[in-house]
């Protein structure tokens, strides 16, 4: 195996581990709280922040007491779930939520199934995550960031053509994405469409000349390409500026190509 086959195998891997986490679901606005729930809503998502057992605990009595605000009791249950530990109940509770007749006809819905998906995500079940975002996009096909949610779900099963197709939707919405840029140059990179994926390196450079995972990228496709300069000059520029997980990975490139520089000139 060459280095460039080595590292470009971890390539798709270590961009979307620099682009993940679970971003806080769209919560409900007090302003949209009855007063009659308010308080009782308030006070749990409060509890939620300290003690999210007790919260859930809260949570569930208030749906058992017939008092009414359903909806509000089902966020805070499904917050404090994730925050106990158990995201996939907190993913199912989520999307119950999403159908809510009170909430399906709002901007939450959508909201809601995105955040249902990002739960599954978190519980590594991908084909749920893959539906909860399906669903969003059927409620609301306007907003970049869902596409890019569910391409990354799409590269998860080896499924980088319908991964591009969904960044080519993102990209057409807002040109200026850089996390979709990455993820469609990586994707590209994938099926050695190395055109294409220099292309959406150097856009995404453009609009941010640090960014470590566009870096990345770049350097992995030079390496592909056989232009060992290129790459080691964005390694370096990342070792520059990070001490995370890019830093480690490009350490251990720049280690792999003295090794096999070293090698090739003891051959010669």
């Amino acid at each position: 195996m060459t280095v460039s086959d080595l590292f470009r195998v971890t390539s798709l891997a270590l961009i979307c581990l620099g682009w993940a986490g679970v971003r806080p679901a769209l919560a409900f606005d007090p302003q949209d709280v009855p007063n009659a729930f308010r308080g009782t809503y308030v006070s749990c998502m409060a509890k939620g922040e300290v003690d999210p057992v007790a919260a859930r605990e809260h949570a569930e009595q208030w749906l058992n007491s017939e008092a009414g605000g359903d909806r509000f009791a089902f966020y805070c249950l499904a917050i404090s779930t994730f925050r106990a530990g158990d995201p996939r109940r907190a993913a199912e509770i989520m999307e119950r939520l999403s159908e809510n007749p009170d909430v399906r006809v709002t901007d939450y819905a959508w909201q809601f199934l995105r955040a249902s998906g990002d739960l599954f995500d978190a519980a590594e079940d991908p084909e749920q995550a893959f539906r909860a975002y399906s669903k969003a996009l059927e409620r609301n096909r306007e907003e970049p960031g869902l596409w890019v949610d569910r391409a990354l779900v799409r590269a998860t099963f080896g499924d980088f053509d319908g991964t591009i197709r969904d960044l080519d939707q993102a990209l057409a919405l807002n040109a200026a994405s850089v996390e979709a840029l990455v993820f469609r140059g990586a994707s590209y990179l994938a099926i050695d469409a190395l055109d294409a994926a220099a292309d959406d390196a150097l856009q995404a450079l453009l609009f941010e000349p640090f960014n470590l995972s566009a870096l990345w990228l770049r350097a992995q496709i030079a390496l592909a390409e056989g232009d060992t300069d290129l790459a080691i000059s964005d390694l370096e520029r990342i070792l520059a500026r990070d001490s995370g997980g890019f830093a480690a990975r490009a350490r251990q490139a720049l280690a792999a190509i003295i090794q096999d520089q070293a090698q090739k000139s003891t051959l010669e």
